[in-house]
């Protein structure tokens, strides 16, 4: 390899390093270079994985320890607790020979060796005996044995003298010895470990007749330690063997009286002698020869003590200097909990001992010792691989770069620059190539960039913040703020011009505008400019109820009218008595109604559904229409004399389309109504989004825009409205009207049905296609929620291009498509 290195030799080391470097291929460096670095990269991973993989490890054992203390500390717990129900429930009725005979011999066979004894211990020398379970079943301890015995059950304890009925008072371990007694099979003495329970019995009057005592066989509670340290432990995650797991019970007064044993033999005696080995310490507490208390040097056995005494549990991850022997790389995990009593119902329960588990468990060290393994093979492995990988990427990345280069070097032999066509297969030659290719293309360049600066200079302008001019607030000759007339064009000024000319005279109106063109706004300012402002304003829209229920509406009802009249009803002919009456959608009122509003007008009289009698109003009557009337009227759908009783004075309220200078004022005003009805600060538009609101041919009218206005506002994520944040009803992405045609089959049935419809128009009679006869409640549900004044515009211009055919008048009129009717 020395000899790529041999080149000029006045070149510093480091620039013939380099110029050797130069010479080798792709494939070469990557074998050289990239394959120590994994090797690092593995060992590295391997051994933080290691680290983190041993620290969860011990975490899960540890928790694992916790948990298993406190199961035996819960099972002692229990069992304690039911013996102390035990023992009340024995002590609420008299104690006999025969009943404690009956429950020793009760409990013997239903939860076996767990008592030990039973004595009772009376006023006098008659009313005192005891029971011992023995192999061969209970007998009764003659009294004389019974007072001779080490630790005698005839012997109330000085603790147990101070409790009233209901309490439960427990001993600490003892040992009880008895003499051989003749009694049994074959005399021998006895040698019992015992936790005592003792409760006064209440006699007749209600004093204290005498102590009734229950001993507990400390084997069953030595029993329970050895159960769940062993492979049939109900809480058993995995099979581990016994012999590094080793469970101790304690007193609270830091005693070990006894540890876990093998499962296997349930009646061999209490021991110690495997935690106590290699300490220092006191041997035999009074009552108990077989206990052991380590010495003050060990100090992490009182410091758990202490935690103990204090009702606290908790696991230590150290050596600790108690326990059985320690084996040669096992961890150290301790767990410990406390033992709680309950001596009576009123009382909380004490700590009378607690459970310390040490568990030297080799599971750490064997997981280490695996992924050592696992990661010596891994990393062969990956060499393995990651070599042959570099062998045969090594030629296929480099061969878009070889494609590259005798490109270029037959476009020199061709002596003509053009543009390099080869397929892209990876960033670095493609990213060659295309630097090869602006080169070639800077000709062009300068275009594309007076391109892209005009195209810059159209965007920033489409982005430019449009100062909106405020309205201008608009007053009647009284002073009335007129805040909701809204527009400074021609159109508007003389639609003003007309309201007040019109709100000086009483004479009845008839206002004619497209839907969304302000039709009410224009009564109420009619209303509001007039004598009768301090009036009543009373606004009924004659399309949105039936026949009867408008009737009711407008003149009312007397009690008993009908079944539903419980009480009388003035109407809005009444109720806007001294005020203005708007009729809105005046046009598709029934024949019946028409009749009744004729003659109403005519002798400004009514009479109220089911009443005789005639009431004069005093009310302005405004109407509202956005059809022709004209037209109805020669169709006979509307009356011709209702017609011109209305028609005194009339107003057009002129489209959103006639009246384009407003568009931006109106657009201001509606930006800042719910900029501030939806706490959002100052918005604002772009020149961008103007521009696109007044290219709008607003079908809708004011109406559709102080929706789109609104829906901007709602979403816009920033103060300034963008044009792309401008969504009309009826646009496509690039933000046109959509004109979609009904499908193929209706088309070919009907030539009309070629005429453009709208999206909205399109759905509903898409729905509605195979439906028949429909209303104009149909064709809003059809369109998925469509507004009634939307619906109505929308019927009336398919009526009016021959799309549809109109049958009734009124809410119970029905269209038909006319392919059906031909049909």
């Amino acid at each position: 390899m020395l000899h790529l290195f041999r080149r000029d030799s006045r070149a510093q080391p480091s620039d013939r390093y380099i110029e050797g470097l130069s010479q080798w291929s792709i494939r070469k460096k990557l074998l050289v270079f990239l394959l120590p670095a994994v090797i690092g990269i593995l060992a590295a991973t391997g051994i933080i994985l290691n680290l983190f993989s041993n620290y969860y490890i011990e975490l899960a054992v540890g928790r694992s320890s916790l948990i298993l203390t406190l199961a035996q500390a819960h099972e002692v717990d229990n069992l304690l607790q039911g013996c102390r129900e035990d023992i009340l429930s024995l002590s609420y009725r008299p104690v006999t020979r025969e009943r404690l005979r009956e429950f020793m011999e009760g409990s013997s066979a239903a939860r076996g060796a767990l008592y030990a004894e039973a004595a009772y211990v009376g006023e006098d020398g008659d009313h005192q005996f005891a029971f011992i379970r023995t192999d061969e079943g209970v007998e009764e301890m003659p009294a004389d044995v019974a007072n001779k015995a080490k630790n005698s059950p005839l012997v109330v304890s000085r603790k147990a003298l101070e409790y009233a009925p209901g309490q439960v008072a427990l001993s600490d371990l003892a040992e009880v010895y008895y003499q051989p007694t003749g009694l049994g099979v074959a005399p021998r003495p006895r040698t019992l470990a015992i936790l005592r329970l003792t409760t006064p019995v209440a006699g007749p009057g209600g004093a204290i007749a005498g102590y009734l005592i229950l001993s507990i066989d400390a084997r069953a509670v030595r029993n329970l330690l050895s159960l769940y340290n062993s492979n049939r432990s109900p809480i058993l995650g995995f099979s581990r063997t016994s012999e590094n797991r080793q469970s101790m019970f304690v007193d609270d007064r830091g005693w070990m009286l006894f540890q876990s044993e093998n499962v296997e033999e349930p009646t061999r005696r209490l021991s110690v002698e495997d935690v106590k080995s290699g300490l220092s310490g006191d041997h035999g507490k009074p009552g108990f020869d077989g206990a052991f208390r380590p010495g003050p040097r060990h100090e992490g056995y009182w410091r758990i003590l202490t935690s103990l005494q204090q009702g606290q549990s908790g696991m230590e991850r150290s050596e600790p200097d108690f326990g059985p022997p320690k084996l040669a790389s096992s961890e150290d995990f301790i767990g410990y909990a406390p033992v709680r009593f309950l001596e009576g119902e009123a009382t909380e329960p004490v700590v009378v001992g607690g459970i310390i588990y040490v568990d030297r468990s080799l599971l750490p060290r064997a997981a280490e010792f695996g992924q050592i393994n696992i990661l010596f093979l891994t990393t062969m492995g990956a060499i393995v691989t990651l070599t042959a990988l570099v062998v045969v990427l090594g030629g296929a990345i480099t061969k878009p770069l070889a494609r590259l280069t005798e490109a270029v070097g037959r476009m020199r032999l061709e002596g003509r620059l053009h543009e390099i066509e080869l397929p892209e297969s990876d960033l670095e030659s493609t990213t060659l190539k295309r630097a090869i290719n602006r080169l070639i293309a800077a000709v062009m360049s300068k275009e594309l960039e007076i391109k892209a600066k005009d195209e810059r200079l159209r965007s920033a302008r489409a982005k430019e913040r449009v100062a909106l001019v405020a309205p201008k607030s608009r007053r009647g000759e009284d002073g009335v703020l007129l805040e909701d007339m809204v527009g400074e064009s021609a159109a508007m000024v003389r639609l003003l011009e007309r309201i007040r000319k019109i709100a000086a005279t009483d004479a009845d109106v008839l206002i004619i505008g497209e839907t969304g063109t302000g039709k009410e706004l224009t009564a109420e300012a009619i209303h509001r400019l007039s004598r009768r402002a301090p009036m009543p304003f009373i606004s009924i829209n004659c399309g949105a109820l039936d026949e009867n229920l408008l009737m009711d509406a407008l003149f009312g009802h007397v009690k008993g009218a009908f079944s539903e009249a419980k009480s009388d009803r003035k109407g809005a002919f009444l109720a806007a008595d001294g005020g203005t009456l708007l009729l809105d959608e005046i046009g598709n009122a029934s024949p019946r109604v028409q009749q009744t509003l004729l003659r109403a007008l005519s002798v400004r009289r009514i009479s109220p559904l089911g009443s005789d009698e005639e009431t004069a109003f005093d009310a302005r009557v405004v109407a509202a229409t956005n059809v022709n009337l004209k037209e109805l009227v020669a169709t006979g759908e509307f009356r011709e004399d209702l017609y011109y009783r209305l028609q005194v004075l009339a107003v057009t309220t002129p489209a959103l389309r006639e009246r384009q200078a407003d568009v931006s004022v109106l657009a201001g005003y509606f930006l800042r109504l719910a900029a501030r009805r939806m706490g959002k600060g100052e918005l604002a538009l772009s020149r961008g989004a103007l521009d696109k609101l007044e290219a709008h041919p607003w079908p809708g009218n004011v109406r559709e825009l102080k929706n789109c206005i609104i829906r901007a506002a709602a979403l816009a994520e920033r103060e300034l409205i963008l044009a792309e944040d401008i969504h009309f009803e009826d646009e496509m992405v690039d933000g046109q009207p959509v004109m979609e045609k009904l499908p193929v089959e209706v088309a070919v049935e009907q030539p009309a049905l070629d005429a453009p419809l709208t999206s909205r128009q399109r759905k509903a009679l898409r729905a509605l296609l195979e439906h028949g006869p429909f209303t104009r409640q149909d064709y809003q549900e059809a369109g998925g929620g469509v507004p009634q004044r939307t619906a109505q515009h929308d019927l009336q211009d398919l009526v009016r291009r021959g799309i549809l055919q109109k049958d009734g008048r009124g809410p119970s009129t029905k269209y038909t498509l006319s392919h059906h009717r031909e049909g």
